[in-house]
């Protein structure tokens, strides 16, 4: 938590493990032991496996019409669209997208920081979250999370 009391950025989240990763990837190159066409189709794979649930989950944020910002306050508690599937589909395609860079680049670096994000995202931003989502939606949400995954 920064000294204002919110929850760091996501995207600034991943972008520090992505420039991190790139640049331990320059300095001491960590290749994975996979064929380069497995290697790539896993990138693309992850890589539409990230833009979905990233478009489909702003997509649902903007027809319910409430915030996707980390530190907003959100008018609805939305169960639909990917978050029937996981409730925190953004989170996930922004770890999708880290490890299809990890793959696409050939690095162990960034696949190791995809783990790192994922740690952070469910420490430092989305254990926040959920505070504030029970404190407003009280058993909706608990019921929520008893029906859906943190993650996947």
């Amino acid at each position: 938590m920064n000294r204002t009391g919110k929850s760091p950025q996501p995207p600034l989240l991943f972008l520090a493990c992505l420039l991190v990763g790139w640049g331990m990837g320059r300095l001491h190159p960590l290749e994975l032991p996979l064929p380069a066409p497995l290697r790539l189709g896993l990138a693309v794979l992850l890589l539409l496996l990230a833009g979905l649930l990233g478009l489909w989950g702003v997509a649902t944020f903007k027809r319910h019409r409430t915030t996707h910002q980390p530190n907003g306050v959100a008018s609805t508690l939305l169960t639909t669209g990917p978050f029937r599937l996981s409730r925190n589909p953004l989170y996930l395609g922004l770890t999708c997208l880290l490890a299809a860079f990890g793959f696409g680049l050939d690095s162990a670096w960034l696949l190791g920081l995809t783990l790192l994000l994922a740690v952070l995202l469910d420490r430092l931003v989305i254990a926040r979250e959920e505070v504030r989502l029970r404190a407003q939606f009280g058993e909706a949400y608990q019921a929520y999370t008893r029906r859906v995954r943190r993650w996947f």
